[in-house]
């Protein structure tokens, strides 16, 4: 599995997916198991829209990357053109019918307009704030003199 997963990490450009897509390839893949809860995740966004940017895009791009080696793997019995046309028929339905899906790409969508907006300032976390005032002493320290 993990060289497919490496071929697929090297050949597959997933960056070039729009938020969009790649959201319902995560939605489609979605275990609801797994320890990652994409729905929360998501939520969060409305407090920390730049973990949309920093954070969860490569999370999505990583965790679809390997379910599609999986899946590839259950569906060896189809030709590349049949698994393509099965997965895009799979995104297809989610895109246009899913309610979780429609659900979670609103709160992508506001996240985004929080980002792009020139009126809106997005604040540090908490843990760059803590950080920032620990650190920030260092500024009037002066360099020892030679």
């Amino acid at each position: 599995m993990s060289s497919r997963y490496a071929q697929f990490k090297e050949q597959l450009p997933i960056s070039r997916l729009s938020d969009e897509t790649l959201l319902a390839f995560r939605v489609l893949f979605d275990d609801p198991l797994d320890i990652v809860d994409l729905a929360q995740d998501i939520a969060d966004l409305a407090l920390y829209p730049e973990r949309l940017n920093e954070s969860y895009r490569k999370e999505w791009e990583t965790y679809v990357i390997k379910a599609l080696a999986l899946e590839i793997k259950k569906q060896d019995n189809l030709k590349p053109g049949e698994f393509i046309e099965l997965m895009m028929t799979k995104v297809e339905d989610i895109q246009n019918n899913n309610d979780t899906y429609s659900n979670l790409l609103r709160q992508v969508h506001h996240a985004k307009s929080i980002l792009l907006s020139d009126n809106t300032i997005v604040f540090p976390t908490p843990l760059r704030q803590q950080l920032t005032a620990f650190l920030l002493p260092i500024t009037a320290i002066s360099p020892p003199k030679k």
